[in-house]
């Protein structure tokens, strides 16, 4: 490595990037300012890398796009789970990022790349005092140079950064008094570069964030520079155990499986045999799908840990193949009986959600049937981008104007307590473009986003959901 990033100029960096932080997202996480964020936050990784000497992995294109998909949409919608799932796809891949560039991640399996991040998370927790660490440290190499160079070139430097330093907490006094003792001064720092926020109620939440990023980047930098010798192991190969143990636990599972998936073929799919008493055929199809999910998950997670404790052996992969197949067979009785749901009682979030969980499923279990007879298969990644992909498809059908504009068209007696009160703002323009009764329409954009709050939008916080609306409300002289 070369050129290593550290000290001063650490500081430095760590310092422009806290202040950038919490200028796109105090107060403000679901803004236009937030893909402003993460290109922020590539663009630092991206001169880390070339201070440490390194060039990126063909493979980071992948997390890169995702992060820049994700993180664009979460000024778009106004769905406040979809942006928390968001922001949660570009955490992740932002440690993927960091992990894949780093380290030799060619051999890793899902549970080495899910425990690298949350080491890799947890362990930066012990570097948060470092900036203070570093700075007594570099106070003490400085003092011992000559009087004569303290002041010239990179002394000068650091004796600027603890002015600056200073600066702070004076600042923190001073403009708080400012800003009451005179109303166009308040004015002007409330509104400069469109930030608004209270000086007098805010100025503390603003120092304390611009603080916390501060110690976080540089925690997470001075992490990155510290190699975790852990994760430069080549992974051990524990395909060890016997393979009558994982033999016996699939023979278990197929039996009660390969009945289940026969009662499915025979009364679900082709309609025959005799129900239980008391049971209509609509009530048997109506039911079941949540926990076929949660057995698909299960089924998922038995045979890579199959795969990946014990020994190769011809029969267990057949086994597994079996199990697999059983698998696809719930997976499609399930989302089968989600449709049914569906078409009687309509659209949730959860329903589709549902859905689309079954399909990742299904992708999972593919790669895992290729997995079983071709160990070399780089499973992590492929599951990392089925998930990746499949969560931008999700994003890309606007789930809460899919369910609004289906349940509104298809249904009798629709729910629209369900749609006026439990969907995002994401569904205002199916409410406007599929809801005949225009008094019901007035009443829903009316309540929809803070109808009594008509203050205008700043530009840092503009979100394009929350914007259709405001159009809406115009279009209809509200």
């Amino acid at each position: 490595m070369i050129d290593k990033l550290n000290g001063l100029g650490l500081a430095l960096l760590c310092g422009a990037y806290s202040l950038f932080y919490t200028f796109c997202l105090y107060k403000n996480y679901s803004g236009v300012t937030f893909p402003f964020f993460a290109v922020g936050t590539l663009c630092i990784f991206v001169y880390y890398m070339k201070k440490q000497g390194l060039t990126m992995k063909t493979f980071s294109v992948f997390p890169v796009a995702g992060i820049l998909i994700f993180s664009t949409h979460v000024c778009l919608t106004g769905s406040a789970i979809l942006a928390d799932f968001d922001r949660a796809f570009i955490f992740v891949l932002f440690f993927t990022l960091f992990l894949h560039n780093l380290y030799d991640d060619r051999d890793w399996d899902v549970s080495r790349y899910l425990g690298a991040i949350a080491a890799m998370a947890a362990s930066s927790v012990r570097f948060l005092p470092r900036p203070v660490k570093d700075l007594i440290g570099f106070i003490k190499d400085h003092k011992k140079k000559d009087e004569g160079e303290a002041g010239k070139g990179h002394g000068a430097g650091l004796y600027i950064f603890i002015g600056l330093a200073i600066s702070v907490p004076i600042l923190l006094v001073v403009l708080p008094l400012l800003a009451s003792s005179d109303a166009v001064f308040k004015e002007l720092l409330d509104n400069i570069m469109y930030f608004e926020f209270d000086f007098n109620e805010d100025i503390i939440g603003v120092a304390w964030m611009i603080l916390v990023i501060f110690f976080v980047a540089y925690a997470l930098i001075t992490r990155l520079n510290v190699r975790m010798q852990k994760l430069d192991s080549p992974s051990e190969d524990k395909r060890r155990a016997n393979p009558i143990v994982a033999i016996t636990i699939s023979t278990v599972m197929l039996i009660v499986y390969g009945l289940y998936c026969i009662i499915q073929i025979v009364y679900l799919f082709m309609g025959y045999g005799t129900l239980p008493d008391g049971y209509t055929y609509a009530k048997y199809v109506h039911e079941g799908f949540y926990q076929l999910v949660f057995v698909c998950i299960i089924n998922l997670i038995l045979v890579l840990l199959c795969r990946k404790y014990s020994k190769d052996n011809t029969v267990l992969k057949v086994m597994l193949s079996l199990i697999s197949m059983c698998t696809f067979i719930m997976i499609f009785s399930s989302a089968y009986r989600m449709a049914l749901y569906v078409d009687a009682y309509g659209l949730t979030f959860l329903r589709l959600y549902v859905l689309w969980a079954l399909a990742v499923i299904g992708l999972a279990m593919i790669g895992t049937l290729i997995f079983i007879f071709v160990p070399g298969m780089p499973f992590c990644k492929y599951c990392m981008v089925v998930l990746t992909c499949m969560w931008a498809a999700f994003i890309c059908i606007r789930p809460d104007y899919s369910i609004a504009a289906y349940n509104l068209q298809t249904q009798d007696d629709c729910d629209y307590h369900y749609i006026f009160h439990s969907l995002s703002t994401d569904a205002a323009p199916a409410v406007d473009k599929y809801l005949n009764d225009e008094e019901l329409k007035i009443d829903y954009l009316k309540e929809v986003m803070d109808y009594g709050d008509l203050k205008p939008t700043p530009l840092r916080k503009f979100n394009y959901s929350k914007w259709v609306v405001e159009r809406l409300r115009d279009k209809h002289g509200i």
